[in-house]
Order: C-alpha cells, then sequence, then structure tokens
C-alpha cells in the first residue's frame, strides 16, 4: 500500500485490483483493474497525480484517479516486477525542470526507467547478478 495523503491511500493484492480508499469511508474512491495478475508494488506520483502499480503480469501501468483504464502500461520486461520508485522530479518537487522518470524492478535482473510523460523506456540498467541484489543493497521496496 501506499499513501497519497494522511486519509488517502492506494492497496494492492494477489487479486490484481488495487482500490483507492479514504480513512473513515466505506467504499472506495476509485478501483483500478487492468492487471492479469498479483500486483505487487504500488507508489504515487511526487505530486500525487498518477498511481504506478507493477505486477507478475510482466507490466507496469500509471494510472489516474480520473480515468477507469491505465494512462500508459509498459511492458518490455521479460519477467515480474517485485518494485517500483518515482524519481524526485517534474512539477511541484525540487527539480521542476526535469521529467518525471519511474524506476521499475524486474526478476529479470533488469531495472528500467521510464519517462512517463513521453510513455516510454529512456534507459535500462542490467550489471545486476541476480533480481534480488538490487532490492538487499539498495532497499528499495
Amino acid at each position: 500500500m501506499d499513501w497519497k495523503t494522511n486519509s488517502i491511500f492506494a492497496s494492492c493484492s494477489t487479486d490484481a485490483q488495487i482500490f483507492v480508499c479514504e480513512v473513515g469511508k466505506t467504499v472506495p474512491l476509485a478501483r483500478f483493474s487492468g492487471h492479469t495478475a498479483d500486483v505487487n508494488s504500488i507508489r504515487w506520483s511526487p505530486q500525487g497525480t498518477l498511481l504506478a502499480s507493477g505486477s507478475d503480469d510482466k507490466t507496469a501501468k500509471i494510472w489516474k484517479l480520473e480515468q477507469t483504464k491505465p494512462v500508459h502500461t509498459f511492458s518490455e520486461h521479460k519477467k515480474e516486477i517485485y518494485t517500483l520508485k518515482w524519481s524526485p522530479t517534474g512539477p511541484q518537487t525540487r527539480n521542476p525542470n526535469k521529467n518525471l522518470l519511474l524506476a521499475t524492478a524486474s526478476f529479470d535482473a533488469t531495472v528500467k526507467l521510464w519517462d512517463v510523460e513521453a510513455g516510454r523506456c529512456v534507459s535500462t540498467l542490467a550489471k545486476h547478478t541476480y533480481a534480488f541484489s538490487f532490492t538487499l543493497l539498495h532497499g528499495l521496496g
């Protein structure tokens, strides 16, 4: 799960769905379904306008609360995505003039950097020997 504000959070699960909920309310604000396997990781963008998800279906998706379909689906990984993280860049950050990037780490032992505005992969890092070393050594997850 990941908090958007002090009262709004998103959760993901093995049911391949994502729910956006507000504390004290019994009905979710949004439900995203588009992954075809377990959703392992979700993160709100620094601005709180986009939600990224990574899945065992080997894709990462970018969601907006106002839409039921993903804004982007990134599908270049060869194995499951187990974690993702936004760059501290883009509007309303300390680095407003740099493009917002999303990093995805996969069991294919690669990390991919995605330019979210352009909707494309801008770099692939493939120096890890084992997929799990990225999480253990760098603590992202």
